[in-house]
């Protein structure tokens, strides 16, 4: 029987796992790519490449300009025609579990699904089964609270109920959470990495869930690498900067460090998961939907965040019904009641402005359904005077429902190509290990083929992960 455990490792290429082996001795993750096949993926996603739909193009088959799905908490009406892998493998007869994948909402409801534990920007807490909701409005709590500027889990969002510890959630994390606060307070820069802890604890509860349940195929999804990449790339590739990192700098010395800390807690949770793969027998799959490189912002402008959306709609004049979603700074997500009151939203988006006659709020993309998705714009007149303009008159941040912040600056972002490792349990001959480009739509079909499930024809051919066997030549006879 096929079973096959994938841990979704969000926009990790092979530069960083490369420089991440080399700067360890003994990893998990090098003991997995001595017998793992080794791809390169590459989505074909168009226009600004972002994880909300660059996974669902690995999950569905298709690219966005099939699926359409480009933002968080989108109507996903339209992609309903290019069903997601979990649906297509509980509907073929496979048993199936998921969590935290990307617009994975809501959960789906069909006797092969074991366990189906949405992402962390999820409109609801619904889980399956429901005793997983306990961490899941955790998760929610702490999205909804940051608007996506994370801070990560406190004692306090610990302990606030031991539902948590019955979810799976296990005691070592939560000592290990408690040392790392106390790290914090012997040397602040620890808090950057505060929002890596999460990881520890929606691991607890996957592996919870999986040992549980043991469904065929299941899957986990963690952005803690690519959130550490997205601020310190510089510091972890200076040479792309042409940047010397400074022996005297505490900060460059610690963050040189920070993205390959993030490694370090993929490669036990690795570690954990190939005990379980080889004792249960799973394949072990670790894949990146794209990935990141580095990338010169120039000067760094403060950032403008909507925390109060009530406050705006009062201050506007607007009386329509809506509901702002939870999206990742600087997106802002709306949801309208009919799509005559978002048109009308959306045209008065002009008369918000701030002292230098930027637009504080923009359309990001095109309206789906009754969903709108802004940008927030970056303003430094905003950060020294605290004010922005309404029709050409000052008004108060707060008194607009908006707080202005800075954060440290992002050296690295995305870039279409990331990385595919397939091990399999019992390997059928020599894997391909030459890190050849594989489209990303061609992993459904892969995972499909794997089950023996019905590949859609609107898929691409399946990924070959075994060299084509040598032809041996024939041994010649003296005469």
């Amino acid at each position: 029987m096929t079973k096959i455990v994938v841990y979704e490792l969000n926009e990790v290429p092979w530069r960083v796992i490369d420089r991440y082996l080399a700067s360890r001795n003994s990893t998990h993750l090098g003991k997995l790519l001595e017998t793992a096949a080794q791809l390169t993926t590459r989505t074909t996603d168009s226009g600004e490449l972002h994880p909300w739909s660059t996974w669902p193009t690995m999950h569905r088959g298709v690219n966005n300009d099939a699926h359409g799905i480009r933002f968080i908490n989108q109507d996903l009406t339209a992609a309903k025609a290019y069903p997601p892998l979990w649906q297509l493998l509980a509907e073929s007869g496979t048993t199936v579990g998921i969590c935290g994948c990307l617009q994975s909402f809501p959960p789906l409801a069909h006797p092969n699904m074991r366990f189906h534990i949405p992402d962390t920007f999820a409109p609801a807490p619904d889980t399956l089964p429901h005793r997983h909701q306990v961490f899941q409005k955790l998760n929610l709590k702490l999205t909804g609270e940051n608007k996506a500027v994370a801070t990560g889990i406190s004692i306090k969002d610990m302990t606030e109920g031991l539902g948590l510890f019955r979810t799976g959630v296990t005691l070592k994390s939560g000592i290990r959470l408690a040392k790392h606060l106390v790290r914090e307070k012997i040397n602040k820069l620890n808090k950057s990495l505060r929002a890596t802890m999460q990881a520890h604890v929606a691991f607890d509860v996957f592996m919870d869930a999986l040992k549980t349940t043991q469904p065929q195929y299941a899957a986990f999804f963690s952005n803690h690498v690519a959130g550490t990449m997205h601020r310190y790339w510089k510091y972890a590739f200076p040479e792309d900067f042409d940047y010397q990192l400074q022996s005297n700098s505490e900060f460059d010395q610690f963050h040189s460090q920070s993205v390959f800390k993030a490694m370090d807690i993929f490669d036990e949770q690795l570690g954990t998961l190939r005990a379980f793969a080889e004792k249960q027998g799973y394949d072990v799959v670790v894949c990146s939907s794209m990935g990141q490189e580095a990338v010169h912002r120039g000067v760094y402008l403060p950032e403008l965040k909507l925390d109060n959306e009530r406050l705006l709609a009062e201050r506007m004049g607007f009386v329509g019904s809506f509901e702002m979603k939870l999206a990742m700074q600087p997106d802002i997500n709306f949801i309208f009641a009919n799509y005559d009151e978002l048109a009308r939203f959306k045209s008065e988006l002009g008369r918000l402005k701030d002292a230098d006659g930027n637009q504080v709020l923009k359309a990001r993309y095109e309206e789906q359904g009754l969903s709108l998705n802004l940008m927030s714009c970056r303003s430094q007149a905003a950060y020294e005077n605290r004010t922005l303009l309404l029709d050409g008159k000052p008004v108060a941040l707060e008194a607009l429902g908006f707080s202005v912040f800075k954060r440290d600056q992002g050296t690295g972002y995305h870039q279409p190509e990331g990385s595919l490792i397939w091990q399999q349990h019992r390997q059928l001959g020599q894997p391909i290990q030459d890190r050849s480009v594989v489209d990303s739509r061609q992993y459904a079909p892969t995972i499909l083929r794997a089950f023996g499930a019905a590949i859609p024809t609107y898929m691409m051919e399946s990924i070959a992960l075994q060299a084509p066997a040598a032809t041996q030549a024939p041994t010649s006879q003296a005469a």
